[in-house]
């Protein structure tokens, strides 16, 4: 039976490239940090990004979803992922880690990432995706 008497609080969301769990630690390692996508035509999949976080002041079983919106199409969202934290005491730390593979980005503009704990918005973070201009892709 799931409780449901405490809302968890944010205390981190970031975008990376990879997390790694250390199997002796426990420690998550992230890898390739970043805030903006720059691609070279659109629509675009990027092939893969992980979203790291991390919640405190939680109780019993909440349902977390993270969802990817894109801001200009009334926050629309293309894609959800859930998963479960399960606090024992609300003075631990929830981590959870979402890898996004072949992401969909329909155009340029901005995006965001928004969590939720029990349907209740926690934190959002902004993506900027820019298009790669053609003098540029002549430079790399």
């Amino acid at each position: 039976m799931a409780a449901y008497n405490l809302t968890p609080y944010p205390l981190s969301m970031v975008i990376c490239d990879a997390c790694h769990r250390d199997p002796g630690t426990g420690k998550f390692f992230l890898l390739g940090l970043f805030s903006a996508i720059s691609a070279p035509s659109f629509p675009f999949s990027h092939s893969q990004l992980v979203v790291y976080t991390s919640v405190t002041d939680g109780l019993g079983i909440v349902d977390l979803k993270l969802q990817f919106v894109e801001v200009s199409n009334d926050d629309e969202v293309l894609v959800e992922l859930s998963q479960e934290a399960n606090f024992d005491d609300p003075r631990m730390v929830a981590e959870a880690v979402y890898i996004f593979q072949g992401l969909p980005i329909p155009r340029p503009g901005e995006y965001r990432f928004k969590l939720f704990a029990n349907n209740e918005f926690l934190i959002e973070r902004r993506v900027l995706v820019n298009a790669i201009k053609n003098e540029e892709l002549s430079h790399e």
